[in-house]
């Protein structure tokens, strides 16, 4: 067993078969649910080199940034830079890495997925865990409810909106109904963390691999959701994504 201490913020266990356990800090106490499981593999898509280890630092009181990720103690946010990925056609994805699903998600971003996984951690924020996701899409998605906003800078001003605002419901012909998330964590493969893997952040069909899902019906259906243009900024526009955990 190797147990490696990396400052006041993470550690990182080695256990048998190579398997890594960080055990995400603040101070000298473990949140709770601050716990997840990585493979030492590289990342094959998004990063161009290794997530492990990374600094964490405090840009002020209870608020902290992990690579290009930033989150709030006090008010329980993640938020990371993202850009409009497509103004048409079929979504599977609301936020994917750029190396990932870009030709189905609604934003790219190039923030490291496992940066954002331990950002929620550091937040003490707990996923379905060892549970497996229902194909179900009448039951209950295991996770913490969160709330993802955009926000950008036009005409002079910043706009805000809620993601599922830009999505389109096929079957009821309007936008995606209003309402929370699910923070469902992203499992473990045999080659590693798969949200770091395959670069799936938020995702609007149902998917382990994603680290937040949509729990709404016909979650079920990949050909349910469409890009909804009304008020969506023009392609590549930088965004500010904000994933709120709701209390």
């Amino acid at each position: 067993m190797f147990i490696q201490k990396l400052g006041p913020s993470i550690l990182f266990h080695r256990g048998a078969c190579g398997i890594w356990i960080i055990f995400a800090m603040l101070g000298s106490t473990i949140l709770p649910g601050a716990e997840l499981i990585v493979s030492p593999v590289q990342p094959v898509a998004p990063a161009s080199g290794s997530p492990t280890n990374p600094p964490v630092r405090e840009l002020s009181p209870g608020r902290f940034q992990v690579g290009e990720v930033r989150f709030d103690r006090t008010e329980r946010t993640v938020e990371f830079p993202a850009a409009v990925n497509l103004r048409e056609g079929n979504l599977e994805y609301v936020i994917v890495h750029a190396n990932g699903k870009t030709h189905e998600s609604l934003l790219r971003t190039t923030v490291e997925p496992l940066h954002v996984q331990l950002a929620f951690l550091l937040l003490g924020a707990k996923g379905a865990g060892t549970a497996a996701l229902p194909p179900d899409p009448a039951e209950k998605l295991p996770g913490e409810f969160v709330r993802v906003e955009l926000s950008w800078f036009a005409d002079g001003k910043t706009n805000r909106a809620p993601a599922e605002e830009f999505v389109l419901d096929r079957k009821t012909g309007g936008a995606l109904n209003r309402g929370p998330f699910v923070y469902t964590g992203s499992r473990i493969r045999e080659d590693g963390f798969a949200a770091q893997l395959d670069g799936s952040i938020v995702s609007l069909i149902t998917d382990a691999d994603a680290l937040v899902n949509n729990p709404r019906r016909g979650r079920e259906d990949d050909d349910n959701w469409l890009v909804r243009t009304n008020g969506l900024p023009p392609l590549h526009t930088p965004v500010d994504v904000t994933i709120r955990l709701v209390k």
